[in-house]
Parts: structure tokens; sequence; C-alpha cells
């Protein structure tokens, strides 16, 4: 997948965009593989066991929250053993106004 790709993929993101779904979607649109999204969305790639969130092993922790400032819980979630033990490269936070997400292997942050 090219860089040209992804910015389609997330053209399309945007223009349909659904809070439920947004998190697969986004996935999808980096090139993840559809079964492997499904299961994360059915449960079965997911280690975490709380609402609003997703942790994928080795690939992705998110987190979806409203009344909490992002940059705070970023930085919390950054050193978080219960999330480190699992070693997600991506560490993505919404209140689907806003997004902060950083590159653990790079320590990249990125805010939209």
């Amino acid at each position: 997948m090219n860089i040209a790709q992804i910015e389609n993929n997330l053209q399309l993101l945007v223009n349909s965009f659904d809070e439920h779904t947004f998190i697969y979607e986004l996935l999808l649109a980096y090139g993840q593989p559809k079964a492997s999204i499904k299961r994360l969305q059915e449960g079965g790639l997911n280690l975490s066991k709380n609402d609003g969130e997703i942790l994928w092993k080795k690939k992705i922790f998110f987190k979806e929250t409203s009344d909490t400032d992002l940059h705070d819980l970023i930085d919390d979630l950054r050193i978080d053993d219960r999330i480190t033990k699992h070693s997600p490269r991506f560490i993505i936070v919404t209140d689907y106004k806003n997004l902060l997400a950083r590159d653990t292997k790079t320590a990249d942050t990125r805010k939209n």
C-alpha cells in the first residue's frame, strides 16, 4: 500500500465518519487485514476488557473518552503497565473532536 492509497482511504473514512467503527476503519485504511479487524471487532484479539478501549498486542492501544484531558491521558497510558506489557506500536486517544497518537517505537506524536 502506498501513501496515495492511504490518503484516499483516510479521505473515505472522514467522509463516512462513524464513532462506532472509526478505529476499525482507520486500521483498514492503513492496510491491516480485514480478517484480523473482524476478529478484533468481535473481541478475539482485543486484550482490553474495558468499554471504549482496544488493545491489540504489538499493534495498537485505542481509548475513547469524553471527560479526560487527552494530553494527560496519552502521557499516563504511555507508562501504564497494563498496556506496555503488550508493546503496542501506537497509542491513540480521542474524544472524537480531537485525536492524539503516539508512536511508541519512534516517540513521534500527532494531534488532529
